[in-house]
Formats: structure tokens, sequence, C-alpha cells
């Protein structure tokens, strides 16, 4: 809850800032959200064990779950910082990101998609 308190803390002061100095306002803001970032990686933590489990059960290839963890991370990161762009009055600049995370995204599922044909092409010719 600390960086939750924290984010309450940086709210207040990027409205008092940001009347005077609107580029130290923006700058405590893009340090605290890294701060949070940090924060919310050490509670994924468990996740990432219960991931690693899952695939040592599952024998599924490690790549998959890669694929998975890169997908969340790129579309969290791209989320945020597309946030931080609106914030500072650069919008379009925040779409661009967005659009730019979904492809990155939608590459990074080239071989997930494959697979998923294949397995479909080779269901189809046995039935």
């Amino acid at each position: 809850m600390k960086a939750g308190a924290a984010v309450l803390v940086t709210a207040a002061l990027y409205l008092v800032l940001s009347k005077r100095d609107r580029d130290i306002s923006m700058l405590l803001t893009v340090v605290v959200c890294c701060m949070v970032l940090g924060a919310a990686l050490t509670y994924l933590e468990p996740v990432f064990t219960l991931f690693r489990r899952l695939q040592d059960l599952s024998s599924m290839d490690p790549e998959v779950f890669g694929i998975l963890l890169k997908s969340v991370g790129i579309g969290l990161l791209g989320e945020i910082v597309a946030l931080i762009c609106t914030d500072i009055g650069n919008a379009a600049l925040g779409k661009s990101l967005q659009i730019l995370a979904i492809a990155v995204i939608m590459w990074l599922s080239i071989p997930l998609l494959t697979s998923l044909l294949d397995l479909v092409g080779n269901i189809l010719s046995k039935a």
C-alpha cells in the first residue's frame, strides 16, 4: 500500500507543481510510475512461479509461456507509457505507442498461431 500512498501524494504534488513547473511535475510522475511498476513486479513473482509450475506439469514448450509473459509485459508497459504521453499533452504519440505495442504482441504471437493452425490441420486431416 506504500505504492498507493506514493501515487496519491504524487497526484497532489502534480496538481501543485504543474501550475509552476510542468517539466518537474512530469518527471515526478514518470519516476513514481517506474516505482509503482517495480512494486507491481514484486507482487507478480508468485504468478511467475505458478506459471513455471504449470509449465513443468503440462510439459508445454517454454517458448509458449515466454511469449505470454512478454505479451503481458509489453501490453502493460505500452499502456503506462501511452498514458504518460497523454498526460504531457501528446495523445497522438500515446495512441501510436499503443498501436506499436499491439503490433509487437501480434508479431510475438505468430509462433503460437502457427502451432494452432498446424494442430487444427492435423485434427481435420484425421477426421
